[in-house]
């Protein structure tokens, strides 16, 4: 079996996994309205991530993970556990519209995207890649080296250069990618891992258990997916053995050791940090039972489940989305600051020192009641469309949603384009696996600022990769031995 990086979504497959899905919920009782609004979202989403170019594009993978994530895994999860779909939402009926038609705004967006997309991007044109060896060694040199130094704690000034720098490091994932896809072409299939490979994934995990971060927790095996899928890598038996015992790993230890060290108080300084991280470690039955308390407090807040249902329970955003609408319904609108706040975000730190940094999540937390008055810090995430909701209604999603999305994809596709024309590309993709299902409008909005970061990964290897990796393995014959057909990735 070959992992699949889709470009375009079936839409025989689609109609038969939505009428499936459709009839096994009428079964369990799903009211019908509801249901049909489900099977008309799959088949809205199926035609928008084939237009906007599939996984290929961060335009596509925005759509992707902002479908999969926030409603269509847990409409999957509940069919499994014999619960109607529509059950434990604040307003059922009334999410599930702004769902699909939020992704008809996104729709459209891709459609005049598709309509106007230019032959070539702006990165593609002006920084090819030279080879992809070359910027596979000189990405994890760079990556480690820069990590080192951000984890050294350095007193960066707000708004400066080093921490748009910091903001956009995304080196090492990159190399891990690249990585994946060098020793797949370099050794015909046989391999898609090497010692230095494995290195880099040890190293990035170890990052994650320092920030406690679920996202990069996962971040590993979400490079190599991408990197086999990119690279058409047929998995081997153990392949899947290797998966299933990192996916066990992370969820049955990964998962609650993240969440429970976000929620401890940590001390400062690096060190400390580290010490803190290894006794959570060392002592990982206490965090599991300190998690599995603190889900179930969580749980009795928001629920989309019968039962606590562990990871299934943060892959999904129905539930608090729902929370949100029905509170705008019966509280009133919140007016559009969020999204006018996100568009000047875009303007760098360093040009506007005092521009507003959109913040939103705590405020709309505190009006659905999820969080403590005296709470003023924990930021809760919602999807792109119950925020246009939440913002203006029907007006916010059907007008608001679709002029922003329009501007957001076109500027992707003019200024970053597709993977195939440069992997850098691949950064984008990385962060809408976050941003898609959890950024809400700003979230969206500043991919066209991220699109910043594509554009220095790009430069970087145009011109200082190569000259890293000569120092390093100065065998030249080697740099440039393997480059990848356009089919995949263009590497000239």
């Amino acid at each position: 079996m070959r992992i699949p990086y889709p470009e375009r979504i079936s839409y025989t497959g689609a109609l038969c996994f939505a009428t499936a899905l459709l009839v096994v919920q009428l079964l369990e009782h799903t009211q019908l309205s509801f249901a049909l609004c489900c099977f008309g979202y799959i088949l809205v989403t199926t035609l928008a991530f084939n237009l906007a170019g599939g996984m290929y594009r961060p335009s596509g993978s925005f759509i992707l993970f902002n479908s999969v994530l926030g409603l269509i895994l847990a409409l999957v999860a509940k069919a499994f556990l014999g619960e109607p779909a529509d059950s434990n939402l604040a307003a059922p009926l009334r999410v599930i519209e702004v769902y699909l038609l939020g992704m008809v705004s996104m729709l459209i967006a891709a459609f005049i995207e598709n309509r106007f997309r230019p032959r070539r991007a702006l990165v593609s044109r002006v920084l090819p890649l030279v080879t992809l060896r070359g910027a596979y060694i000189g990405a994890a040199i760079l990556g480690l080296a820069s990590n080192f130094f951000w984890l050294s704690g350095p007193d960066l000034p707000a708004g400066s250069i080093f921490t748009a720098l910091h903001n956009a490091d995304a080196l090492l994932p990159f190399a891990m990618i690249l990585g994946v896809i060098y020793t797949v072409r370099s050794t015909n299939g046989r391999q898609s891992v090497t010692p230095m490979l494995a290195c880099l994934f040890f190293f990035l995990n170890l990052q994650s258990l320092i920030y406690f971060s679920k996202q990069a927790l996962f971040t590993p095996v979400f490079c190599w997916v991408l990197g086999a899928g990119l690279s058409r890598y047929k998995l081997k038996p153990v392949n899947y053995a290797v998966l299933a015992l990192i996916g066990y790993i992370l969820l049955a230890y990964g998962t609650p050791y993240v969440a429970v060290g976000k929620a401890r108080p940590k001390p400062l300084g690096l060190v400390p940090t580290i010490n803190f991280a290894f006794g959570m470690i060392m002592d990982i039955d206490a965090v599991k039972a300190e998690y599995k308390l603190g889900a179930t407090e969580q749980y009795n807040k928001v629920n989309y489940f019968n039962n606590p249902e562990g990871i299934f329970d943060r892959l999904e955003m129905v539930s608090i989305d729902s929370l949100l609408v029905d509170n705008a319904d019966r509280d009133g609108y919140f007016g559009f600051e969020p999204t006018i706040e996100g568009w000047e975000n875009i303007i760098p730190h360093i040009l506007w020192p005092g521009k507003p940094v959109p913040y939103f999540g705590n405020a709309y937390a505190h009006r659905i009641g999820i969080l403590s008055d005296e709470d003023d810090t924990t930021g809760v995430s919602f999807t792109a469309s119950a925020d246009a909701y939440f913002q203006g209604g029907f007006f916010g999603v059907i007008v608001v949603e679709t002029f922003c999305f329009t501007l957001i994809f076109l500027a992707l596709s003019f200024l970053v384009g597709d993977v195939r024309e440069h992997p850098a590309v691949l950064v984008l993709i990385l962060i809408t696996g976050h941003t898609g299902p959890e950024g809400a409008i700003p979230g969206a909005v500043i991919l066209v600022l991220q699109t910043v970061a594509v554009v220095g990964v790009a430069f970087i290897c145009r011109y200082l990769l190569p000259l890293v990796t000569d120092v390093f393995q100065p065998d030249s014959s080697t740099t440039s031995a393997v480059r990848l057909p356009r089919s995949v990735l263009a590497a000239d």
